[in-house]
């Protein structure tokens, strides 16, 4: 874990938390300056977490992550409302595809609710939890799946 000091909007630190999952593909991040809150998850999945993208509210302005990971499976988008932030994500991880190590499941708990869980629950369990803070952002490791993710906590 790597702590950040002032990185994003307003005053606290910025925790780095996990990744969790397996170690393939390719590193993926948010630039997490000015970041003041996450708008939208959009996520593909189907037997596991095929992969994500994160619109996220930067100094007013509103932008999107890349895609990480492929194309596949079915498209699923959780909106947050106004005063509305993610305190959780849990999922699960595991072999896919002979060795392949990949997020197979992903929930993702808010301030005032649940939603998900999106992938097949199979594999070892995980939770990212905010500790009383609110998750910013995420990283992650993608290839043609979602391999490993991470997140980044405000706290204070």
């Amino acid at each position: 874990m790597q702590q950040q000091h002032g990185a994003a909007a307003g005053l606290g630190m910025v925790v780095r938390m996990g990744p969790c999952g397996g170690d393939g593909g390719g590193r993926r991040d948010m630039d997490m300056r000015g970041v003041e809150r996450v708008v939208r998850v959009a996520v593909r999945h189907g037997d596991a977490v095929d992969a994500m993208s994160v619109l996220y509210e930067r100094n007013g302005h509103e932008e999107w992550t890349d895609l990480w990971g492929g194309p596949g499976g079915t498209l699923s988008e959780i909106c947050l409302q106004p005063g509305e932030y993610l305190t959780s994500v849990a999922g699960h991880y595991g072999r896919l595809d002979g060795d392949l190590v990949v997020i197979r499941s992903l929930t993702f708990v808010s301030n005032m609710r649940s939603y998900g869980p999106f992938g097949e629950e199979d594999g070892v369990a995980f939770e990212l939890p905010a500790a009383g803070g609110k998750i910013l952002g995420f990283h992650a490791r993608s290839g043609r799946r979602l391999d490993a993710l991470g997140t980044y906590v405000k706290i204070g």
